[in-house]
């Protein structure tokens, strides 16, 4: 049984549709890639998952399973149980996801405490070795400091350090190493690595780094327009993607052996707004190999590696 299992998921506000049939799994140990421009629902699924959703949206079908445990029939009060013990997000604003008034190391002790994992004094020291690990100098001091005190990066890895302490059964990891140096991303991307596979937690890896995808996730599921449009191991989503989304995605990836000068790729157009959704395949606008059937919503379809597209690739592009 998968450990996160959604399954048709929808979420908007009135008759606004943001996320649009969701569904994707988990296994203990496994590392899920969830990529796609900014605007195709990938953190509201995120947030939905930890019963977070901004005053407005909704829930509007479909189910959001832990360990058997459909999350949305949850009280208020179980969903605060999970969240930092079982559940742990990595958001993507660690500045206004802090509390500005409490200490950086009492903040990443807090869940320790909180779910009688430590004592007080034991929480404060696992919570400045794993300051520590998640690179962060001289940290019995920083421990002590206010988030004000402290710059965007820091403050990131202050969020990364308390998501990570309580060695959570899934990590929801939104753009962890954004604001991060080369070095210290490469650092906090092993430990999570590391997490993954010591105490067999697994990762949704909400991204847009294809690179890190490729380093680190073991399955892709690609979004665009608040739908999956392509889902697989990553190897084979990588080597033959099937959805001309998809294969768009991987062409901006820079490549070494290209010409020095040479112009990046870009996907044409732009997202449309949620209100300006097209009928049927939301990428329709944007795609080469649109015709009229697209105006018919595709299903995902397929085993191992899905893809919904009513002219998918065939391995050729």
């Amino acid at each position: 049984m998968s450990l996160l299992a959604i399954d048709d998921l929808a979420i908007g506000a009135a008759d606004l549709s943001l996320v649009d049939g969701v569904t994707l799994s988990v296994e203990p140990g496994e590392v899920v890639a969830l990529v796609g421009e900014s605007g195709s629902g990938k953190s509201l699924t995120a947030l939905s998952i930890m019963g977070l959703l901004a005053d407005g949206l909704q829930r509007q079908r479909g189910s959001i399973e832990f360990d058997g445990v459909d999350l949305t029939q949850l009280a208020d009060e179980q969903l605060r149980s999970l969240r930092g013990a079982e559940l742990a997000m990595i958001f993507q604003e660690p500045v206004s996801s802090l509390n500005p008034l409490a200490a950086v190391g009492d903040q990443v002790a807090e869940s320790l405490i909180v779910h009688g994992r430590s004592s007080v004094a034991d929480a404060g020291r696992e919570a400045i070795d794993m300051l520590r690990r998640v690179g962060i100098p001289e940290p019995e001091r920083r421990a002590r400091q206010l988030p004000t005190e402290l710059s965007g990066g820091m403050c990131q890895r202050v969020m990364i350090a308390a998501a990570l302490i309580s060695r959570p059964r899934l990590l929801i990891a939104d753009e962890p190493t954004t604001a991060l140096d080369v070095t210290i991303q490469a650092q906090i991307l092993a430990l999570m690595s590391a997490l993954a596979e010591e105490a067999n937690t697994a990762i949704l890896l909400i991204t847009h780094d294809m690179g890190v995808v490729a380093e680190m996730a073991d399955k892709v599921c690609v979004m665009y327009g608040g739908r999956v449009v392509e889902q697989g191991p990553v190897e084979a989503l990588f080597a033959t993607p099937r959805h001309p989304y998809t294969n768009m995605l991987l062409k901006t990836i820079p490549r070494l052996d290209e010409e020095p000068g040479q112009e990046l790729f870009a996907i044409p157009g732009n997202v449309p707004s949620p209100r300006d959704w097209p009928v049927g395949c939301r990428f329709r606008t944007r795609c080469d190999r649109a015709d009229e059937t697209c105006a018919e919503r595709p299903a995902l379809t397929g085993q191992l590696h899905q893809v919904a597209c009513h002219h998918a690739l065939r391995g050729d592009a």
